[in-house]
């Protein structure tokens, strides 16, 4: 008989087949069902705070919709009010630009408009931009001369030198014949291009 010395503790051996023996460590149930269950608990805790923070959000965002919808109307308001400013302000530039710019004295050159009118001709609307005054009117003639009192409307105007001096041409832009309740009406459009 031999005797074996070994001083490695006998559940660190080696075994026949050269494994080392499995360390083997008993733990009772009630700490796993315990950690399991501390687990569980965190995990649905979580669940419920962000369920919790996700009703918040929710909740503030209809705050949000709430407060927007009471502001909507003046905002849309302030919108419109805004925009008739923008287009105040450019109609202001515009005017100011055309003052400014030249000395032009536009009542001596209405009243001339107004005083070379032939009989049956009237004017429905004038329009000043940049660069031109735009005169609309209709005429009305039992003779059937609806176009000559235009051109003799355009020729009177020519000849006045004070309605012409700013004005690089006086043009008929368009006319046309149409009828009114059994009355011939030619509708014009004549233009005087600023210099």
């Amino acid at each position: 008989m031999m005797i074996d010395i070994n001083l490695i503790p006998a559940a660190l051996r080696k075994n026949g087949k050269g494994n080392v023996n499995s360390l083997t460590i008993n733990i009772p149930h009630e700490i796993f069902l315990g950690v399991g269950s501390a687990l569980v608990l965190l995990m649905l805790t979580a669940h419920l705070s962000l369920g919790a923070i996700w009703l918040a959000g929710i909740s503030r965002l209809s705050g949000y919709r709430a407060n927007w919808q009471k502001v909507l109307p003046d905002k849309t308001e302030l919108d419109s009010m805004n925009k008739e400013s923008v287009d105040l302000k450019k109609k202001i530039r515009m005017i100011s630009d055309m003052t400014t710019k030249k000395s032009v004295l536009w009542a001596p050159k209405f009243n001339a408009i107004s005083d070379d009118l032939p009989k049956g001709l009237w004017i429905r609307k004038m329009v000043l931009d940049k660069s031109a005054l735009t005169i609309e009117g209709s005429v009305v003639s039992k003779n059937q001369n609806e176009i000559n009192n235009v051109g003799l409307f355009l020729s009177t105007l020519k000849q006045n030198d004070s309605f012409m001096k700013d004005f690089s041409s006086l043009e008929v832009n368009s006319i046309q014949r149409g009828n009114n309740n059994a009355v011939d009406v030619t509708d014009f459009r004549v233009m005087a291009k600023l210099k």
